[in-house]
C-alpha cells in the first residue's frame, strides 16, 4: 500500500474527481443508491459554494481515493463543524483513509478553534461505528426528520 496523503481542498476543479468516487461509495454496499455523476458533482460543488467550506481529499500515491466536505456554521453556543459528506472508494475502504481524513479535520478545526463537529449518518450500518472509534456520540433528545417523498 501506498502512502496516504491528506490534501485541503482549495479549489472546485477537484470535485469532478470526487464525484466518481462518491457516486461508487454511495450506489454499493450498504446504501445502495442511485446517484448519477452529474447529481453527485452538483451536491459537491453546492457544498463547495458554502460559506465557511472545508474540505479534505485522500490520495494513495497519486490517486484519489476518498473526500469528507462540509463548513463551519454559526450557533449560540460557538461555530461548529457540519461534516456534510465522507465518502472513501469501497476498495480502500478500512485501510485507515478516513481516520487519516477525519484527523487532518479535526488538527484543522482545532487551529481554527471549532471544538465541534456535527453530521448525520445511518445508525445500522459500518460507517456509525467508525464516527463512535472517532469519538462521536448520539446527541441526546436529537432525531433526523423530514417532509416529504421517503426516498428523498
Amino acid at each position: 500500500m501506498e502512502q496516504i496523503i491528506i490534501e485541503k481542498i482549495e479549489s472546485s476543479a477537484i470535485l469532478g474527481k470526487c464525484a466518481p468516487i462518491l457516486v461508487e461509495a454511495y450506489n454499493t454496499e450498504p446504501w445502495n443508491d442511485e446517484w448519477t455523476y452529474e447529481k453527485a458533482l452538483e451536491k459537491l460543488e453546492c457544498f463547495y459554494r458554502s460559506p465557511k467550506f472545508i474540505g479534505f481529499s485522500a490520495y494513495e500515491g497519486s490517486e484519489i481515493k476518498g473526500a469528507c466536505i462540509g463548513n463551519i456554521e454559526p450557533y449560540y453556543t460557538g461555530d461548529y463543524y457540519y461534516l456534510k459528506e465522507m465518502f472513501v472508494l469501497p476498495s480502500a475502504q478500512k485501510k485507515g483513509i478516513g481516520k487519516k481524513m477525519m484527523d487532518a479535520l479535526k488538527q484543522h478545526l482545532e487551529q481554527l478553534e471549532i471544538r465541534q463537529i456535527v453530521l448525520f449518518t445511518a445508525k445500522d450500518y459500518f460507517p456509525f461505528n467508525f464516527y463512535e472509534k472517532e469519538q462521536f456520540r448520539t446527541m441526546e433528545g436529537m432525531n433526523m426528520m423530514h417532509f416529504g417523498a421517503e426516498n428523498g
